[in-house]
């Protein structure tokens, strides 16, 4: 048994992260997903550099909107991955999970092989995980309304598991 079962290796939380930021964006910008892989390559190299991008496409004028939302999507699932990794150690080493990626990825509503459905949260604990991503939104820049509806997605994202 490993040392630190409830931990993410590096390699685990960036792809945890980039299957987040993938989900989210299906639902509110389907039309990055075409760049999604070569824009998460430069945010997970430079993450405020690429945050920072803000000020150089702005005075170029061209895409603003299109081109900042998944850095910003990719900060967001950041934080919320690693919430996401901080609540479930306890019930990964309680379960005798294999890892905390594979129990944060049943959150993400992906099936795992074996008899077991997808994870869900408590309300309360949706709730923290939609607050800290509104949260982390404002703090990198964004408007109150984005925060929100990206929060909501992240959320939604999270929280949809099959029903009986």
């Amino acid at each position: 048994m490993s040392s630190h079962p409830e931990s993410l290796t590096q390699h685990d939380e960036d792809a945890l992260v980039r299957e987040l930021a993938q989900q989210v964006l299906e639902t509110t910008a389907p039309e990055e997903l075409a760049v999604f892989d070569e824009t998460a390559d430069e945010y997970f190299a430079d993450p405020q550099g690429v945050l920072d991008a803000k000020s150089r496409d702005e005075a170029v004028g061209f895409g603003v909107e299109l081109a900042l939302l998944t850095p910003y999507i990719l900060a967001v699932a950041k934080t919320v991955v690693q919430l996401l990794a901080s609540m479930v150690g306890d019930a990964v080493k309680k379960e005798g999970q294999p890892s905390v990626n594979s129990f944060i990825r049943r959150l993400f509503g992906r099936r795992e092989q074996g008899p077991s459905a997808p994870e869900t949260l408590t309300p309360d604990q949706l709730a923290l995980v939609r607050k800290v991503a509104v949260e982390r939104g404002r703090l990198i820049g964004l408007k109150a309304d984005r925060a929100e509806l990206l929060a909501d997605a992240i959320a939604g994202g999270i929280s949809v598991a099959p029903s009986s």
